[in-house]
């Protein structure tokens, strides 16, 4: 049947997406669901997009909590673009997207040197800027240091320094011994911890507490005769009606819908190139994970770019929302990049290994976190003591006080 093209004069209200709004789009960093929405508003608006099939969605939804409509990373951000200081666009965004679900940094310092390659001073200027950023706390080391960030940036720099300097004294609530050290009054002491204890140790949970959002898995792995496979899913299925295009070439307006249509489609078909070339190198890296349930192998950002050939950011933005379903379960595909310790452990083994400890502990004498470092060592798995109190946080394991049970 042969299409023709008419044209009616009406008023209505649309979202017009032309090239230039396509353009300004990141295709990396969007994920499943918004990518499918902008599928939808163009299939609405250009007469050149067709769609050959029904969209693969997963038949199981996933739900994942936030506290409003807008993710920790989104309004960091918004908050990064109107900010007048100047700073690396590269490392900004390889800081806030390193960001562990409490806003805490995952890696420890000397990775983000090593995968920036800049020096401690330019580190430390962009650090400042994330960690100006609010809510106050984000960006911290841990729970502990976001502490820290909070009282400095209240002015509270009486508390600030005793914390810093008695951390340990104080979460053991070891009055006499701070007394002792530093010459001050009870009094003086009690209203140090009254502003110790107004912070908020976990600043950002509140984007991870309430109201549900569903995800959609952008790929699917699974496992059969001891091969891995990899299947993208819930990915679009749209075509360009070039037959049409054959009818109305000579119409400038319609040239521009079909430009924006072609634009469309290889933008989106080097997006899922790019998220399963990632995804296929990650899983060969964790092929002992998904085949044995070993640990998971240490591998950062920089090995990953090495790798592939990708620079840092390119990967960042590509893992930037992106989901993998596993066992009938839904994982973060970054959740798959590993830190290590300097001595090379990974952060995996260590946290499985502490995980270990504290359920065979004694519970009417649970273990200090140098008791733990003790074990660690004996298994020779090597950190530093700070490094577990920091995957005990992560893992929501109480200290040793909270944990401790009576006879």
């Amino acid at each position: 049947m042969k299409q023709t093209l008419h044209y009616n004069q009406t008023l209505k209200q649309t979202l017009k997406l032309n090239q230039k709004i396509l353009k300004s789009l990141d295709f990396l960093k969007e994920n499943t669901d918004d990518i499918n929405k902008l599928v939808q508003k163009v299939l609405e608006t250009n007469p050149f997009i067709e769609s050959k099939s029904t969209v693969n969605y997963d038949s199981q939804q996933f739900i994942e909590s936030f506290s409003s409509t807008h993710t920790l990373k989104e309004d960091l951000y918004y908050q990064l673009s109107a900010l007048s200081y100047t700073y690396d666009q590269s490392i900004m965004e390889y800081l806030i997207e390193s960001l562990d679900d409490a806003g805490f940094l995952s890696y420890p310092i000397n990775q983000y040197l090593n995968d920036l390659n800049i020096n401690e001073d330019t580190l430390s200027k962009h650090l400042n800027i994330l960690q100006s950023l609010e809510p106050c706390g984000v960006g911290a080391e841990d729970a502990i240091d976001s502490i820290l960030i909070q009282l400095k940036r209240n002015n509270k720099m009486k508390s600030y320094t005793i914390f810093n300097r008695f951390k340990d004294t104080i979460l053991t609530q070891n009055y006499s011994l701070i007394k002792k050290e530093t010459g001050l009054k009870k009094e003086e002491i009690d209203h140090l911890y009254y502003e110790i204890r107004s912070c908020n140790p976990f600043p950002c949970n509140n984007y991870n507490t309430s109201n549900d959002r569903y995800i959609s898995p952008d790929i699917a792995i699974s496992v059969e005769d001891s091969n891995i496979l990899i299947t993208p899913v819930n990915q679009p299925d749209i075509m360009i009606n070039d037959k049409l295009f054959e009818e109305v070439k000579n119409n400038k307006k319609m040239k521009e819908y079909f430009n924006e249509a072609n634009f469309l489609i290889e933008n989106l078909t080097k997006r899922n190139q790019t998220v399963l070339l990632v995804a296929n190198e990650l899983v060969k890296i964790q092929e002992g994970y998904f085949l044995y349930d070993d640990e998971l192998m240490p591998c950062t950002l920089s090995q990953l770019s090495n790798k592939i050939g990708f620079h840092e950011s390119t990967i960042s933005r590509t893992l930037n929302n992106k989901y993998y379903t596993f066992h009938g379960e839904t994982y973060p595909l970054k959740n798959l990049l590993v830190s290590q310790t300097t001595s090379g452990d990974s952060s995996d083994s260590i946290k499985k290994a502490i995980l270990e400890i504290v359920s065979n502990e004694d519970k009417t004498h649970p273990l200090s976190d140098n008791k733990i470092l003790t074990k660690l060592n004996e298994l020779e798995l090597h950190c530093s003591r700070r490094v577990i109190t920091k995957y005990r946080q992560q893992l929501q394991i109480p200290s040793s006080s909270k944990r401790k049970q009576l006879k």
